[in-house]
């Protein structure tokens, strides 16, 4: 009877394993797995559910938030020198905003906060080249007004002394969506084919005894 259990734990825990290397959607050929769907909402649920859980349309766009980190932190990756990536650490954004950063990798994002870093300053360093006009800034500063409330005394900052940051911000989401608009997200794909077997040589046929005079 023992026997029987350990043997119908180990293969509950194999199919529990299986499930959660399940590639569910792919974004330009990168992969996004079953675990990472589900270890990214249980974050942002505090651990109420799971992907499995979610209606088709939430599952939807759980994906494409995973692609995004996805295609974003792989980009940078490639693109990124290595005295790129080593600059990052002592770069006066990322050390004023360290914690920051930390706590929002480990409350919404599914990578590590030193590939949400690598991101960020890919993303930051191509959206210098990305316009924005002058009507653009004034609207998102109209759009989220409210955030930009001095501490001390309670009144909203006036537009031209956060408008460098409101552009900064503007053109790294714009720079993102150009991204994104670009990517190929599959949401159903093929699972992969089992490797083909290895064909076994055919031995030679004996020589008789004539060819070996020959």
């Amino acid at each position: 009877m023992k026997r029987i259990a350990a043997i119908a734990l180990l293969t509950l825990f194999t199919g529990m394993s299986a499930l959660s290397a399940k590639v569910i959607a792919t974004v330009n050929g990168y992969e996004i797995t079953q675990k990472e769907a589900d270890a990214f909402v249980k974050r942002v649920t505090r651990g109420r559910a799971n992907y499995s859980m979610l209606k088709k349309k939430d599952r939807k766009r759980v994906i494409q938030e995973l692609a995004k980190q996805k295609l974003l932190t792989r980009m940078a990756a490639k693109e990124l020198s290595r005295q790129e990536k080593l600059a990052i650490w002592t770069d006066f954004y990322i050390r004023k905003h360290y914690k920051e950063l930390q706590k929002k990798a480990q409350k919404e994002l599914s990578v590590p906060e030193k590939y949400m870093a690598d991101a960020e300053l890919w993303i930051r360093k191509n959206a210098v080249k990305i316009p924005v006009t002058e009507e653009e800034l004034k609207a998102e500063y109209e759009k989220r007004k409210k955030l930009f409330k001095d501490k001390k005394t309670g009144k909203i900052v006036p537009f031209e002394k956060v408008k460098p940051l409101i552009a900064v911000e503007l053109k790294k989401m714009k720079f993102v969506q150009q991204v994104m608009k670009d990517a190929k997200i599959d949401y159903n794909p093929k699972p992969k084919a089992a490797g083909r077997k290895k064909t076994q040589k055919k031995p030679a046929p004996k020589s008789t005894k004539k060819q070996a005079k020959q």
